[in-house]
Order: structure tokens, then sequence, then C-alpha cells
């Protein structure tokens, strides 16, 4: 099963979902099609075994989010934020299959309904992100706070950049932090 999981994952980010076939991955993963179908029903069923673990694991790490509150540091958000990317490298090719390949089907992975998930948590610690429920000029900013996210991960898992990756940590969680202190706009 884990070569399955990880012929498909490979497979996937080179050539997309829709290119990538079931025989394709039997065969990058040394089994037969027959064998295939001993851990999965279909190719969907890789994708999803992939995400569940990850996406488990980044939940867990915005509530630890939620956990620290408003009245954070920069430094204490900043070393939350390298937690996360280091969970994001750790686990790179799924973290970008996230991303890329399975965005256009929310079937494989909702991207929106995961982040309206994480906002619901961070809102057990932050009043900001509870308003963004009923609030979509919240709601957009907080958005805007994912989709920073999702750049850096993808350079933290695609390159082996000279970025000062801890100036950019203490960047965003100074941004976050204004944010989530910050009263509702005019």
């Amino acid at each position: 099963m884990r070569r399955l999981m990880s012929a498909g994952c490979a497979l996937f980010n080179e050539f997309g979902y829709e290119a990538t076939t079931i025989d394709q991955i039997a065969s990058a993963a040394g089994i037969s099609r027959a064998a295939f179908y001993l851990h999965f029903e279909n190719k969907a069923d890789v994708i999803r075994a992939l995400t569940a673990n990850v996406s488990d694991r980044l939940r867990k790490h915005y509530v630890k989010l939620a956990q620290l509150g408003p009245a954070s540091s920069v430094d204490t958000v900043s070393a939350w934020l390298g937690e996360l990317l280091d969970t994001c490298r750790s686990d790179g090719s799924i973290v970008l299959l996230m991303q890329r390949t399975l965005q256009p089907d929310s079937q494989l992975f909702d991207e929106i309904r995961f982040y309206d998930e994480i906002m619901t948590t961070l809102g057990k610690g932050f009043s900001r992100f509870a308003a963004a429920a009923t609030d979509e000029d919240i709601r957009a900013e907080a958005m805007l706070f994912f989709f920073e996210l999702q750049a850096c991960i993808r350079l933290i898992c695609t390159t082996d950049s000279a970025l000062d990756w801890q100036l950019i940590r203490r960047a965003w969680a100074r941004r976050f932090l204004s944010f989530v202190q910050e009263d509702k706009p005019a």
C-alpha cells in the first residue's frame, strides 16, 4: 500500500491526476493491476489516503496556533510557522500534490473548505477568525493569509532558495498578529 501511495504521489505530481493511470501507478510500485485493487478501488482512493494523514497533521498545527491566542509574540508565531513549514517540507510531495494537482477537483481535496475549517479552528483563539464566519471582508483578509502561506509552502517544498526563511517567518508573524489584533475596518 505504501509503495502504491508513493508511486501515485510521484506520478500525480509529474503528470497530473487525470493523466495518471492505475496501470502506471501499479507498474511504478512494482505490482500488478490486480494487486492495486486489493488496496484501492480507484486512483481517487490513493489521493484520499495520501492527503488524509497530511491534512490531519496540518490541522493539529492550526490547533496549536489557536491556542497561542492574540496576545502571542512575533517570536512565538514565527516559531509556530517554522514548525508548520517543517511539516510541509517533510511531506513536500504530498503538500504540493494538494496545492497543484488537486485544486480543480474539490471531490478529492477541497482547499477552500479546508481553509474554512481552519478558520473555525482559529476562531477558538482569535476573534477575527471567528468573525470571518459572518463577515465576508474579514473572511477575504483571512483567506489572503492562507494564500500567502501557500506561496511560502510551495517555495520551501520546491527550491533550495537562498531566502532568509527566519525573516520571512517573522514578517508573516507580524502581519498575522496585526490582522488578529485589529478592530474591524470601517
